[in-house]
């Protein structure tokens, strides 16, 4: 009891010796009734100004003077807005200064400092302290040295830095506008944003403290979980689901692989992206280009898809700067493929496709012939014996400059209207396969592949490349060859038979061997001289072999029949085209703008590795200041409350005036 005697003596006594010049100067209850007396409400929600509520325990003005003085449980209200001081010096209806433990409250947000000033006509406090504290529910926010508070707007500002905490998002900003409406932060100038999956850089964002998602008002830069890095001119984060929403001018980058797009959605967790209009997918690891305006990746699973005009681009390397761009394709002898829609799966080694190696496939069709085509096959093998075999089992792509080495094993699927070009081989087909793990592409639906001026078609078409050139193709189910014979448009050698199979080098087809009931329809010549003969050869295999594309040895083994007419003799009613005949030069892709016509983006690469992560001065300079003001003893971390008994008494007095 005679502690809780001496505190009110000492509280007292100090409200008195701050009163004591100006005691005498108190004015008639009648008067001080007329300027307390809040207008009504139905005033202040027409706009107009209402005047400035208050209380004080203690509250007088000198004679003479219109400064009112209060002391003590210091309350003000105005535009549903409390400030509560030590003490205040109140001006007129309107104007006021409040000195001591400063707290401003409105609905959710309270704003903490030293000292206040608060004018009711522009409804502007302007707060001050080496530290401003403002919270928002679990949102903390330390401002420096002074913040503007709009009691009608219910928005801050300040210009002199700030830090801002929720949970383990930290970021910090020159200037700022808190709206507590929104429950929104505008960071503007150097802003700098981290918490435990990824940083920030940027010049302006406004952040959502209720759904703590981070809206980009200029071009941000993002390291993600210390490995991705992302880059934007707007867009969205959102924490609670590690997904950011780009709006334009999206980038990212992996390890191994470099995503643009016009618009994209990356969840961080499972590395799933998501583009829409003007995409390019570049992956070093496996030196590939995926265009198309509409696309998605999942690193978790490994898997995604390119629609919308879709095209891949398979290149050898890069440039002498180790720089992928339009020119690297273009300089060097890129392959060019287009589909309706491009799919890509990968798998774990020894899981995409368990397939028999070749020279095992190649005794299994060879044992499906009948025994005389058996024996010609492997007559026709033993004349390959110069052509050595050339086909291994690709375990992972070739190593890059930068990348680690992938060993996934992948799959590409193309899906309707195939083309595909390279310079020394065109082809179309309705879809194909293609296979790192033996480097091996399968193409459906009687597709066509055009070498030099040979057309071949089958059912099915399996390719094999070493070294990322082409050298061994398998065609199978009704193969047809066609040639277009020189200097005689019109006229085409041709064969068909149950299977062929080609050997090329330097993606240049060396030797062709055809097994199974061929039928061969072949133009003889002198050479340079136009043909002069026309034959009809049906035997047990055909083997040609090959120089610039163009044959130039023939040899019919186990021959069944053979006819040779002279071209103004050949007999009437015989066909000089075998059934199933066909040349389709239209349907021949002309170059890779055939494919595509979009153009390849530079590798930003070496550009993002060299941008600076976010650096956090304010924070630092937070701290610092923070421990000085703690350690002085003379201030403290206030977390107190709006107090309940002043706002009781402010409304009783409300009441009783």
């Amino acid at each position: 009891m005679k502690m809780v005697r001496y505190s009110s003596i000492w509280r007292w006594s100090w409200g008195l010796l701050f009163l004591v010049p100006f005691v005498s100067g108190a004015r008639p209850a009648e008067e001080r009734s007329a300027q307390w007396q809040l207008p009504p409400a139905a005033e202040e929600s027409s706009g107009e100004t209402a005047t400035v509520d208050y209380y004080g325990d203690l509250m007088t003005q000198r004679k003479g003077d219109t400064v009112l003085y209060l002391v003590d449980h210091v309350i003000f209200h105005h535009n549903g807005t409390y400030i509560q001081c030590d003490s205040a010096k109140r001006y007129d209806d309107y104007r006021i200064e409040c000195f001591g433990n400063v707290l401003i409250n409105k609905d959710s947000t309270y704003i903490y400092g030293d000292w206040a000033s608060y004018d009711g006509h522009t409804d502007l406090a302007s707060i001050y302290s080496p530290l401003l504290k403002l919270v928002n529910g679990e949102a903390v926010m330390w401002v420096f040295n002074h913040m503007e508070f709009n009691t009608r707007t219910n928005i801050g500002e300040y210009n002199e830095g700030a830090v801002f905490f929720q949970r383990d998002n930290r970021m910090e900003s020159d200037c700022g506008i808190f709206n507590g409406d929104s429950s929104t932060i505008t960071f503007v100038g150097h802003v700098a944003l981290r918490n435990d999956n990824c940083k920030i850089r940027t010049d302006s964002v406004r952040y959502d403290l209720d759904n703590e998602i981070v809206t980009f008002l200029s071009k941000a830069y993002i390291w993600d979980r210390d490995r991705d890095f992302l880059t934007s001119d707007g867009g969205t984060y959102v924490r609670a689901t590690e997904t950011y929403h780009f709006t334009h001018e999206a980038y990212a980058m992996t390890e191994a692989q470099e995503f643009w797009a016009d618009t994209m959605d990356y969840e961080s967790a499972m590395r799933r992206v998501v583009m829409r209009r003007n995409i390019q997918i570049l992956d070093t690891a496996q030196r590939a280009i995926g265009l198309g305006d509409f696309g998605f990746y999942n690193d978790s699973l490994k898997n995604g898809l390119l629609t919308d005009a879709p095209a891949v681009i398979l290149y050898e390397a890069e440039d002498t700067t180790g720089v992928v761009s339009d020119t690297t394709v273009a300089a060097v002898d890129s392959a060019f493929l287009r589909a309706d829609t491009i799919l890509f799966e990968s798998y774990p080694p020894g899981r995409s496709k368990p397939k028999p190696k070749w020279k095992e496939r190649q005794t299994a069709v060879a044992d499906s012939l009948g025994s005389a085509e058996r024996d010609s096959t492997a007559a026709a093998a033993a004349d390959s014996a110069a052509l050595p075999e050339r086909r291994v089992v690709v375990e992972g792509p070739v190593d890059s400059v930068g990348p680690k080495k992938d060993t996934l094993e992948r799959i590409i699927r193309g899906r309707r209207n195939v083309k595909f070009w390279r310079s020394d081989g065109q082809g179309v087909c309705d879809s194909l396969t293609a296979y790192t793990v033996d480097s091996m592409v399968m193409l459906f639906g009687r597709p066509l592949i055009w070498t030099g001026s040979n057309q071949l078609t089958a059912d099915r078409i399996d390719l094999y490349s070493r070294d990322e050139e082409l050298d061994y193709a398998e065609f199978i189910g009704s193969p047809f060859l066609t040639q277009q014979v020189e200097q005689a448009d019109t006229l085409f050698n041709q064969a068909q038979g149950r299977f062929l199979q080609a050997w090329f080098r330097d993606n240049e087809i060396q030797r062709a061997i055809m097994t199974g009931n061929v039928l061969n329809y072949y133009y003889m010549r002198d050479e340079d001289l136009p043909p002069d003969k026309f034959a009809i050869i049906s035997c047990a295999t055909l083997t040609i072999d090959f120089e610039d594309r163009e044959p130039v040895l023939i040899n019919w083994g186990r021959k069944v029949n053979e006819s040779i007419d002279p071209i103004d003799k050949i007999p009437a009613g015989q066909s000089q085209r075998l059934p199933g005949f066909s040349w389709e030069p239209e349907r021949k892709p002309r170059d890779r703008y055939d494919i595509t016509n979009r153009t390849v983006r530079p590798s930003m690469r070496r550009v993002a590795e060299g941008y600076a992560l976010p650096l956090f001065p304010i924070e630092e300079r937070f701290e610092e200041v923070y421990r000085s003001l703690v350690g002085g003893g003379g201030w403290r971390d206030r977390t107190e409350l709006l107090d309940d008994q002043r706002v009781a008494n402010l409304h009783s007095r409300d009441l009783l005036y």
